[in-house]
């Protein structure tokens, strides 16, 4: 079972794919990670991120292809976010989670995490390109009837409650 989630940062994307992948036993694959990781060691990866940019969809689809090459199982936290990505990737996902939340629930969310990239300046950098990049392909898998919109704003314990009674209910459905 492939499941895709996609929201904006600080959407909780990364908490919940861990907690789906728990209860499903899949293989939780994060781009944003793993991208956080290959910056380390990759000066172009690293000025892409610290200006909130995405980093280019080749580069992008071949790092998580690898990751993925294996599983059958997994959720994907954070990919496919361009039609870009998209198109040279061709996930054939069984469901795809949208966590849909307010600019200001993400920015106060973002602001108190404290990480490196997460500045005023590129949280609204960030925002603007998941605006005009991520949602097409959020309407693409909207339009494929895969899209389960969920509200994101809630406390974690409520966000995850109400995916799991998804869940439940398209496991009965296998």
């Amino acid at each position: 079972m492939k499941i895709i989630i996609l929201g904006p940062t600080g959407s909780g994307k990364g908490t919940q794919a861990k907690f789906i992948s728990k209860f499903l036993k899949l293989k939780h694959i994060e781009a944003g990670t793993i991208l956080r990781k290959k910056a380390e060691k990759n000066k172009f990866i690293k000025s892409l991120l610290d200006a909130g940019r995405l980093v280019p969809a080749n580069i992008v689809v071949n790092i998580i292809k690898k990751e993925v090459k294996t599983k059958k199982n997994l959720i994907l936290d954070g990919f496919p976010r361009t039609m870009s990505q998209l198109k040279k990737f061709n996930v054939k996902p069984y469901l795809v989670l949208y966590l849909d939340v307010s600019k200001s629930r993400l920015i106060k969310r973002l602001l108190l995490r404290k990480r490196f990239d997460d500045t005023k300046e590129n949280i609204e950098e960030r925002y603007k390109i998941y605006l005009k990049k991520t949602l097409p392909v959020i309407n693409y898998y909207k339009r494929k009837k895969l899209l389960i919109r969920i509200n994101g704003n809630p406390s974690i314990k409520k966000v995850s409650k109400n995916i799991k009674k998804i869940l439940i209910k398209y496991q009965q459905q296998l």
